[in-house]
């Protein structure tokens, strides 16, 4: 019934329903399929970063993920992307976002719930030198993921500067989990030859541009 539509157009109907208080269960049920298998996907990162989860778990997720995008999320979307202001963002990048920070929450709960404060100063432990050592790393990584999302802003808003043809296409494809040339030729309108040749000279212009900044970055030798 509603295959012929866009994510967006999907969205819009499910908007409109709401508005007039028409039920939402049928176009908002065959939109929430489409984005099943990325948000699994996000929910399977985000139970590696921890270390636990199951698929049990995921479905659970998934639902509650539905749900708030059902209470809040429908009146909460602008269409603005939040990371880059003044750019728009699909309403599936938006509850890919729910779905992120509902899985986060609940193995972060579950980490706190497995590892109570302790309730005595007797009974905190020294940590072990491996233990501190795995910290110092783990800061270390943190700092240098950062670092790299930095640099890699930078990188891209060069790109929309020198060739913004090929920024937009590389915003559509990886930015806004736009999931093929197709739809991204769409959105363009431009053929999907053209949309496949973008996104690779972004590619191309960005890992140049990375080069350049890395380096710049780099101390002098001394001479």
């Amino acid at each position: 019934m509603y295959e012929q539509l866009t994510d967006e157009e999907l969205f819009a109907e499910v908007s409109r329903r709401r508005a007039t208080g028409e039920a939402v269960g049928t176009p908002l049920g065959a939109l929430c399929a489409r984005w099943a298998r990325p948000a699994r996907y996000v929910i399977n990162r985000i139970q590696g970063s921890y270390g636990r989860g199951s698929p049990a778990d995921a479905d659970e997720l998934f639902q509650d993920a539905v749900g708030k995008f059902l209470d809040r999320g429908l009146d909460q979307f602008r269409g603005v992307s939040e990371q880059m202001p003044g750019r728009s963002a699909s309403p599936k990048t938006f509850f890919l976002r729910i779905v992120k920070h509902v899985a986060i929450d609940f193995y972060r709960r579950h980490r706190e719930e497995l590892a109570p404060a302790p309730t005595s100063p007797d009974d905190v432990m020294e940590e072990t030198p491996s233990e501190v050592a795995r910290a110092v790393e783990g800061a270390r990584r943190r700092e240098e993921r950062a670092e790299a999302q930095e640099l890699y802003w930078a990188a891209f808003a060069r790109l929309q500067q020198e060739h913004p043809k090929e920024a937009s296409a590389w915003e559509l494809y990886h930015h806004e989990d736009v999931e093929d040339h197709e739809e991204c030729a769409r959105r363009l309108d431009i053929s999907v030859v053209n949309s496949y040749k973008r996104v690779s000279r972004a590619q191309a212009y960005l890992r140049l541009y990375l080069l350049e900044l890395q380096r710049d970055g780099q101390p002098e030798e001394p001479t």
